[in-house]
């Protein structure tokens, strides 16, 4: 008798609980995914996928619109201006030119930029002041990047899994 009243009292409170199941392993796909995109454009900046991710979360942004707003501005860091470090088209216009020590630089400097200055509740609203010449557009291409980083399928050689 005594048995059977532990065991109720030991499994009952199990049942009752809001118990949810965890397992051991949760993978994040997001850098693997923004690695993807950034191979096809054989970017300069692969290998800073968890810088991106990891500053764009710091100044609540978008994980994808550091890299997004590189591929708009200088396809990924391959079109900057001649011995400048700026992938982001960041304090560049007329003859004033902005360059940075290194693209981590240029992702940190971007993103406080862009969290201090600027509406960031939407592309639009950011759009109105990063780019207000050609804002369509500009919203079109940088959506476009932040869309397809979004839905890239992951090669299986950059999955962390081993068989």
């Amino acid at each position: 008798m005594w048995k059977t009243l532990l065991a109720i009292i030991l499994v009952v409170p199990i049942f009752l609980s809001s118990y949810t199941a965890t397992f051991a392993y949760n993978l994040d796909s997001r850098a693997a995914q923004m690695r993807t995109i950034l191979t096809k454009y054989n970017s300069p900046m692969i290998g800073l996928e968890n810088t991106l991710i990891q500053t764009a979360e710091k100044y609540d942004l978008d994980w994808t619109i550091l890299a997004a707003i590189a591929g708009t501005e200088s396809s990924f860091a391959k079109r900057m201006p001649a011995n400048c470090i700026n992938p982001y088209g960041w304090g560049i216009y007329g003859d004033h030119k902005l360059c940075f020590n290194s693209l981590e630089a240029a992702i940190e400097g971007v993103a406080s930029g862009l969290a201090s200055k600027y509406n960031t509740t939407s592309i639009i609203t950011i759009a109105k002041t990063y780019n207000s010449v050609s804002t369509d557009g500009w919203i079109n291409h940088t959506s476009f990047f932040m869309n397809k980083i979004k839905s890239a399928e992951i090669p299986v050689e950059l999955l962390p899994v081993t068989l």
